[in-house]
């Protein structure tokens, strides 16, 4: 039998497209084309002069892709109209450069835990491992639950740092935007296993019947996601989500499993109301796509197209184009193409302010316009390159809001709020609604696949007498 859990492995929106267990070495769509970073820097390194190789301390400051994050190709432009958007930019803030975080010290920052904090040469057996037993379930036996048991004891050491960084006061990830698609997110993949373990460590305790600890567990994890969606960073903020959605569809198994106490279900439903609380600005996550868009212009006016493109991409484009021509037609259409993408991404910034049910018809049209102009070169790395993740993210940012707000409605209902469902949902624009049945209720109106069938089960509390 397949849990809940699996869907959110198997069956949510998924950007990235990696397989469990695969590094997250992210590009534009997912998986880094091989050699991306060693050929852009072989390039760089021929238009330099000679590329002498600098101290190990200086290398990752002065690396040559980085150079790109600098925008020298851009800022050499004759177009005004595009040195109008970028001074813009500059002045929001949005530049590679400026999106580029200095790091607090680590005893102050909690994504310095993240750092290495899983053996290298051991990790993808534990992301491949921890994916297969999520996908059981909540222990059935004895010995599921003591094989459960035996893979989290070693992991114990990191599970207990995870939570003891979890009260430092900040979290700034260590994002290179000025390396754009080639900078190194290697420490998401540690993110991502830290969350698993204490959705893994939920799992064991409802075995035992611990509600406590497993909505212990649950809050951590929830914790966990939620820094990491705060990164801004396109493809961490989608990795949060279904890492969010992972952590959730647990929960529905926890609370179907057994009985949960209302001091346990309360304490959560006060991690959920804060994580609300400090949900990201979508309009962010854009921003630094934007940046990184700029960075892979920079790329197309080295020649290097196609160390942008995903396997897939390259092959279509290679049977509609030579692919020769198409790279001097990209780079000769550099400067127009690009304002073309400023001025969208400005227009997907500003609608990305309001709830995206009132988003969606604006949105709509301007997807129209750009599949229109699918076979314009003028346009082509707008069109088919960079726009076409907008529309997906767009909807993975709204369902994964309109899933955390579902079970704060679901948990505050179930504790006796007779106004908890007076709340509108940001992705149907219409209010979640309830039905009973004995002593259980089911939130539906969610709009997604999330709970059982589309309905978030949960009993209700009896009020302390």
């Amino acid at each position: 039998m397949i849990s809940a859990s699996a869907r959110s492995l198997h069956g949510s929106p998924d950007l990235s497209a990696r397989s469990a267990g695969a590094p997250l070495r992210i590009s534009r769509r997912g998986l880094m084309r091989p050699g991306f970073l060693a050929i852009g820097i072989l390039v760089l390194c021929s238009l330099s002069t000679g590329c002498q190789r600098p101290s190990r301390h200086e290398e990752a400051a002065r690396s040559p892709i980085e150079e790109l994050g600098k925008l020298p190709g851009v800022r050499k432009t004759l177009l005004p109209a595009l040195r109008e958007e970028l001074a813009r930019i500059e002045e929001e803030g949005g530049t590679p450069e400026l999106l580029t975080p200095r790091l607090p010290p680590p005893e102050e920052n909690l994504a310095a835990v993240f750092h290495e904090l899983f053996p290298a040469d051991r990790l993808p057996f534990l992301l491949a491992r921890s994916r297969e037993l999520l996908l059981e379930g909540i222990p059935g036996d004895d010995a599921a639950a003591r094989a459960l048991q035996e893979f989290l004891r070693p992991l114990e050491g990191q599970q207990k740092a995870v939570r003891a960084a979890l009260h430092r006061p900040k979290c700034v990830f260590p994002i290179v935007y000025t390396a754009g698609f080639a900078a190194d997110l290697a420490f998401a993949d540690h993110v991502v296993m830290a969350t698993r373990v204490e959705l893994l460590e939920a799992l064991l305790s409802a075995s035992k019947g611990e509600s406590g600890r497993s909505l212990e567990s649950i809050g951590v994890a929830l914790r966990i996601s939620h820094r990491l969606s705060q990164t801004g960073h396109p493809h961490l903020r989608f990795e949060a989500a279904r890492l969010r959605r992972a952590v959730l569809d647990v929960l529905q198994e926890i609370f179907s499993h057994g009985k949960v106490l209302r001091e346990d279900a309360a304490a959560l439903s006060e991690v959920v109301k804060n994580i609300l609380a400090t949900w990201p600005e979508d309009a962010d996550t854009w921003k630094a796509a934007r940046a990184l868009g700029l960075h892979a212009y920079e790329v197309v006016r080295i020649g290097r197209l196609f160390d942008l493109l995903t396997d897939e991409e390259a092959k279509t484009l290679s049977q509609e184009y030579d692919l020769r021509s198409l790279v001097e037609k990209t780079r000769a259409n550099a400067d127009q193409d690009e304002l073309y993408y400023l001025t969208q991404m400005r227009q997907v910034i500003e609608l990305s302010r309001k709830p995206y049910f009132e988003r969606k018809p604006a949105l709509d049209r301007l997807v129209s316009e750009w599949q229109a102009r699918k076979a314009d070169e003028e346009v082509l790395v707008a069109c088919r390159i960079l726009l076409p993740m907008v529309e997906p993210g767009q909807l993975v940012q709204a369902e994964d809001q309109a899933n955390t707000l579902a079970w704060a409605v679901a948990l505050n209902a179930a504790l006796g709020d007779q106004n908890a469902t007076e709340v509108v949902n940001p992705l149907t624009g219409e209010k979640y609604w309830l039905e009973s049945s004995g002593d259980w209720l089911y939130i539906n109106g969610i709009g997604t696949d999330l709970g059982r069938h589309g309905a978030i089960e949960i009993p209700r509390f009896p009020s302390p007498k």
